[in-house]
């Protein structure tokens, strides 16, 4: 059961910042440098963000669980379970801002700009915008940087498995 929750909570940590890197590196690039219109691929890209939102929370789930079975089974102490937890819990919080809060505040902010693509991003019109955006990317780098020191920590302390 130890070696089960373990994994369990390897992969879906691994899982949310492996998603999180390839969106952030790969997704929304392609995307932006593909679509010809900023609105469109912002309306895409932020319609991929929506729904890895609600995975990242399911991921959240996951480690949690794996953290409460990992802790009530011997296989963490105190200390190492209540670290795992609360950066679990921050990155769930950062993503729960992002997810209903800033994300729909985005929306509105975009919907609400007529010509959003002939609008220069820094102009005042396009300030809040902007500001809820850059923001938006804050919250993903450092729920990014806390998963991915979660995730090095976890990995450079646990036991190698009997037989590997």
């Amino acid at each position: 059961m130890i070696r089960g929750a373990s994994a369990l909570f390897h992969a879906a940590l691994g899982i949310w910042v492996g998603g999180m890197l390839t969106l952030g590196t790969i997704v929304a690039p392609v995307v932006f440098r593909s679509v010809p219109s900023r609105l469109l691929a912002g309306t895409v890209f932020g319609n991929v963000l929506q729904a890895f939102g609600w995975f990242q929370i399911a991921l959240a789930a996951a480690c949690l669980l794996s953290l409460l079975v990992l802790r009530i089974g011997g296989g963490l102490d105190n200390r190492r379970a209540a670290v795992r937890i609360v950066a679990v819990v921050a990155m769930l919080v950062l993503v729960c801002v992002s997810q209903f809060h800033l994300a729909p505040e985005i929306v509105r902010e975009r919907d609400r700009l007529v010509g959003f693509d002939s609008i220069p991003s820094g102009t005042p019109q396009k300030a809040r915008f902007d500001t809820l955006h850059r923001r938006s990317v804050q919250l993903a780098g450092a729920t990014l940087l806390i998963g991915l020191s979660v995730l090095g920590l976890s990995l450079a302390s646990s036991k190698p498995s009997d037989g590997a």
